[in-house]
């Protein structure tokens, strides 16, 4: 039952993988079809401690879990909880490598790493990491803007509103697939993993 609960998510980050051309370079992640970014040491991404409703929007259907962000200079920790509290899956990216519990399986933990950076880390420091790819940023209504585009196609478009971080709404959009994420910040709500 859990897993299929990550299953939009999954599809998200398998749509974004593509169907690579060229060979992926260390420390990187795949992103779009032959564009990769190479992530962020932890330190260099703000801190951030904070809980946020995510729902995930494809082909009509909506999904929605808890998902805990932990940001500080020595580790990104993300834990995904169902909306009764049982968990689903947690990762963990020290700068060197990405850990997930369960291991295995189709949710992709680099990918999801590689997405909040994006949507997240400063623009000057994503730019320089990025290959085969281009980030415009800008702002409307409030909102900051992301639109990363591989040869000139849109491949995800991301949208920030609200300070500091983890009150921030964070929507991203992937329109070749018709997919969209949204964290919602939950305030004052407490999500506490289920005992075995």
């Amino acid at each position: 039952m859990n897993r299929l609960r990550l299953l939009p998510l999954a599809v998200l980050l398998a749509s974004l993988a593509g169907c690579a051309t060229t060979p992926l370079a260390p420390g990187c992640t795949r992103f779009g079809r032959d564009g990769q970014l190479c992530m962020l040491p932890p330190a260099s991404l703000p801190p951030v401690e904070g809980s946020h409703l995510i729902k995930v929007m494809h082909d009509g259907r909506e999904d929605a879990f808890v998902g805990l962000l932990r940001i500080d200079d020595h580790a990104l920790r993300l834990a995904g909880f169902s909306l009764f509290g049982t968990s689903l899956f947690n990762i963990e990216y020290d700068g060197e490598s990405v850990k997930s519990a369960p291991a295995q399986g189709s949710l992709k933990p680099d990918m999801l790493v590689a997405m909040l950076e994006l949507a997240i880390a400063d623009p000057a420091l994503l730019q320089e990491r990025m290959h085969g790819l281009s980030l415009d940023v800008s702002s409307a209504g409030g909102r900051e803007l992301r639109d990363v585009s591989e040869s000139g196609r849109l491949i995800a478009h991301i949208e920030e509103s609200g300070t500091p971080l983890a009150d921030a709404t964070i929507r991203i959009e992937i329109p070749p697939y018709k997919i969209s994420v949204e964290m919602t910040p939950m305030d004052g709500v407490s999500v506490q993993p289920s005992q075995p």
